[in-house]
């Protein structure tokens, strides 16, 4: 085995790419890496080195076969063959990389990544070798033994679990033991059978029995547990709460489309505030004006840019910059300019002996009438004052 030529053969090609792979690589400058994959050159004397311990397996296990094989001639052979053949196509891989590589000045150094991708390729030759070898040494062990491996296919004893679960379940009797529980009842060749409840059937109808049981004694007897009907008020009632505070949220959404008059106290009350905070300059505290007030008068029955809930919404919300009003819908929220607006329309009919004269035109509402989605009061109606 240390004399083989098969061995020297190998020793020539791991001391031939020592030899060569170096020179592969030099260059005057440094090589350089490629930016998307970074190669050290610890990584690339590992691969070297994996591939020289793949090579010395493959000779190693070429020799097995080869003392295995004696005098066969075809073993011989074979494994002279590859053995050359291995040979040839590591010295033809360094040369053609040494071809592939003219010098061209430092500039076309082989860089460390391409010397990478050379010695992975190299190893997963060298591997796809090392596994055939491993093949061709098993069949040779199954000659020399003359033994092959035997599939033993397991063969279920007895039944399987799921098997034995459904006859739980069911209690069904098996093909043999029907004669068991015939009735000896046979119609035309159909026999009949006193097959038992299944448990899953009996479980089933025992667990109602139970809870009718449970049902009764926490609704009729210690009352934990509302009836029907006193469930249904409380849920209705949970369901007006939920509405309730849904519309209550609808405010903030409102705009000169859906809004709408109310006479609730407290939407008065906050429209009288905000009144007093942003429309007294112009308008005067009872909302009449004067003569030498900004303003229109708010308490009569004309109106320069339209009456009733929603002209009167659109202007406050809008304002008129050419008369001087701004938009107060940076200001305040939409339901705060809902609240203002019904408070303003309130005001009509209670202007004093000094307020201003009428100015716009005298706002009469066509076909209104209450809603029956907004419930509306006659108070969105225009209000006409006759002077």
């Amino acid at each position: 085995m240390p004399n083989s030529p098969m061995l020297r053969r190998g020793t020539a090609t791991l001391l031939t790419l020592a030899f060569i792979a170096p020179l592969l690589a030099q260059g005057d400058a440094a090589p350089v890496n490629d930016p998307w994959f970074e190669v050290e050159p610890p990584l690339l004397y590992a691969l070297l080195a994996l591939a020289i311990v793949q090579v010395i397996f493959i000779l190693s296990i070429a020799g097995i076969m080869r003392t295995m094989g004696g005098t066969s001639t075809w073993i011989k052979r074979h494994v002279e063959k590859r053995d050359r053949t291995l040979g040839v196509v590591l010295l033809l891989g360094m040369a053609a990389n040494a071809n592939a590589q003219p010098y061209h000045g430092s500039s076309n150094a082989m860089s460390y990544t391409t010397t990478f991708w050379l010695l992975l390729g190299l190893n997963i030759f060298l591997f796809i070798i090392l596994m055939v070898q491993m093949g061709l040494l098993r069949s040779l062990t199954r000659v020399f033994v003359g033994a092959e491996d035997e599939v033993v296919i397991p063969t279920p004893s007895g039944p399987t679990w799921a098997e034995r679960v459904l006859e739980r379940l069911t209690r069904q009797k098996s093909l043999a033991d029907e004669k068991e529980i015939e009735l000896h009842h046979d119609y035309d060749g159909i026999r009949e059978l006193d097959n038992v409840l299944p448990p899953w059937w009996l479980w089933l109808f025992y667990g109602t029995i139970l809870w009718g049981v449970v049902y009764l004694v926490n609704v009729h007897v210690i009352n934990i547990w509302p009836d029907t009907v006193n469930e249904y008020h409380e849920e209705m009632a949970q369901a007006k709460l939920d509405v309730d505070a849904y519309l209550a949220t609808l405010t903030r959404t409102v705009d000169e489309n859906t809004v709408t008059f109310t006479d609730d106290a407290g939407v008065i009350g906050t429209g009288r505030g905000l009144f007093n905070t942003y429309c007294v300059a112009c308008h005067g505290p009872d909302g009449a004006g004067s003569e030498t007030s900004v303003g229109p008068n708010l308490t009569d029955a004309y109106w320069l840019h339209g009456g009733g809930i929603k002209n009167v919404f659109k202007t406050i919300k809008f304002g008129v910059p050419e008369k001087g009003m701004i938009a107060w819908k940076a200001q305040l929220q939409p339901n705060e300019i809902r609240a203002l607006a019904v408070y303003i329309l309130t005001l009509e009919g209670s202007g004093s002996a000094t307020q201003k004269a009428p100015q716009g035109e005298l706002w009469k509402e066509e076909g209104a009438a209450p809603s029956d989605s907004t419930a509306a009061t006659a108070a969105d109606t225009v209000r006409v004052a006759m002077r």
